[in-house]
C-alpha cells in the first residue's frame, strides 16, 4: 500500500530533526533574521508541510557565493546530501526558536467524493500543494484518481467533446493538455467545483486517445469550439470577465489574463500602437501582447502582419500568442520567459 492509498495514517510522523543542525557554524555564518521570517512564513502558510519547499525558498534569499562557499566548507556536505543539511537546519532552527508551535493538528474529515474519513495529514503533499492546506476536503485516494489518472484510452469521439466543453465552462479558460499537473490548477476553485471538477476528471480521455482521434489537443479544442477555427469569420469572440476583473473578448484572452494574474505579473488592456487606431491585446512594461487566433483567415492575417510591422517600425518588443501556446502551460510560459 503506497502513501496515495492512505486516509488515516500521517504521512509526516517519521521526521525528526536534532537539536545540534541547528547549532551548524557554516550555515549561521550567512544566516539572517530575513531567513527567520522566511521559516515564519513558511509555516504559517503550509503547516506540517512546511518544510518540504523550505530549501529552495532559501536559496532564493541567500546569495548564491554564501550558498556555494558553505558546501565547499561544511564537512556535514561530504556525507550527506547538501539540500538535506540545510532542510535540518532548517527544521531543527524553527523548532529552536518556538515557530512550530502554530503549526495546527490535523483534522479527521469526511471526504466529499466518498464519504469515508480521512486525515489531513495523510495527504501526500503533491496533492496538499494542488489543494492548499485550508481547504482539504478529499481524501488521498480519491484525489489521486482524479488528479493522477491516465484517462480512458478507449474514450469515443463524443466522450472527448463534452468532456472538452464541461472542462472549459468549468475552469473559464482554454484547459491545457498537462491540466491537473500544475500546484496552481485548483487552487482558485471552491469546494463545489472542485467536487464537480473530481467527478469530470474520473471520466477524462486519456492524451494518448485524444491523438489518436484528433491528431493533437489543439484540433480536440478547435472542433469542441473551446479555440477559434482559423477559417471561420472573423469575430471579437464573446466577452468573459477575468479574475483580475478585466474584460475580455474570448476565453483564449482570458487565459492568458489569468496566466498573468496568477504569477503576479502586473499588466494593461487595450494600448493604443504608436501609429493607427489598433489596440494591444495587453501590455506588460511597455511590451505589446497579441491573442491571434484566427490564422488562416487573409483579412485577420493582413491585420496581424501589419500590427507586426508596427511594432518593428517602433522599436516595441511584441509577444505574439497563437492558438497552439494554449495547448500547454509550458508553452505559455515559454512565451512569457522574458518577463516571468
Amino acid at each position: 500500500m503506497s502513501i496515495y492509498d492512505e486516509r488515516e495514517k500521517s504521512a509526516y510522523k517519521n521526521f525528526h530533526s536534532r537539536p545540534k543542525d541547528s547549532q551548524n557554524p557554516f550555515i549561521l555564518k550567512w544566516w539572517t533574521p530575513a531567513h527567520d521570517d522566511l521559516l515564519r512564513a513558511r509555516i504559517k502558510k503550509d503547516q506540517w508541510i512546511w518544510y518540504w519547499s523550505i530549501t529552495e525558498d532559501i536559496l532564493r534569499i541567500t546569495e548564491k557565493t554564501a550558498v556555494e562557499e558553505w558546501k565547499r566548507r561544511d564537512p556535514l556536505c561530504l556525507t550527506r546530501a547538501w539540500y538535506n543539511t540545510l532542510m535540518y537546519f532548517a527544521v531543527s532552527r524553527a523548532e529552536e526558536l518556538g515557530l512550530t508551535r502554530v503549526i495546527r493538528p490535523a483534522q479527521t474529515k469526511i471526504c466529499i467524493l466518498c464519504h469515508q474519513r480521512f486525515v489531513e495529514d495523510s495527504l501526500p503533499v503533491p496533492i496538499i500543494k494542488r489543494l492548499g492546506v485550508e481547504k482539504l476536503e478529499f481524501c488521498a485516494p480519491c484525489a489521486s484518481s482524479a488528479l493522477f489518472n491516465k484517462g480512458d484510452m478507449n474514450a469515443s469521439s463524443a466522450a472527448i467533446i463534452d468532456y472538452l466543453k464541461e472542462l472549459a465552462g468549468l475552469l473559464q479558460r482554454i484547459p491545457t493538455q498537462e491540466f491537473g499537473d500544475g500546484f496552481d490548477d485548483l487552487i482558485d476553485l471552491t469546494t463545489e467545483e472542485r467536487l464537480t471538477l473530481f467527478k469530470l476528471l474520473l471520466q477524462k480521455p486519456s492524451l494518448y486517445r485524444v491523438k489518436q482521434l484528433y491528431g493533437s489537443w489543439l484540433n480536440a479544442l478547435i472542433k469542441a469550439g473551446i479555440l477559434e477555427n482559423g477559417a471561420r469569420p472573423t469575430s471579437r469572440g464573446t466577452q468573459c470577465l477575468a479574475k483580475d476583473g478585466h474584460v475580455c473578448l474570448s476565453l483564449a484572452e482570458k487565459t492568458i489574463d489569468d496566466f498573468l494574474s496568477s504569477r503576479g505579473i502586473p499588466h494593461k488592456r487595450e494600448i493604443k500602437y504608436p501609429e493607427g487606431n489598433f489596440r494591444t491585446d495587453f501590455t506588460i512594461k511597455g511590451i505589446f501582447i497579441e491573442y491571434f487566433g484566427l490564422i488562416g483567415n487573409a483579412e485577420y492575417e493582413a491585420k496581424m502582419k501589419l500590427k507586426q510591422s508596427l511594432c518593428k517600425k517602433h522599436n516595441v518588443q511584441l509577444i505574439s500568442i497563437y492558438p497552439q501556446d494554449l495547448v500547454s502551460a509550458r508553452s505559455l510560459e515559454k512565451k512569457f520567459s522574458a518577463v516571468l
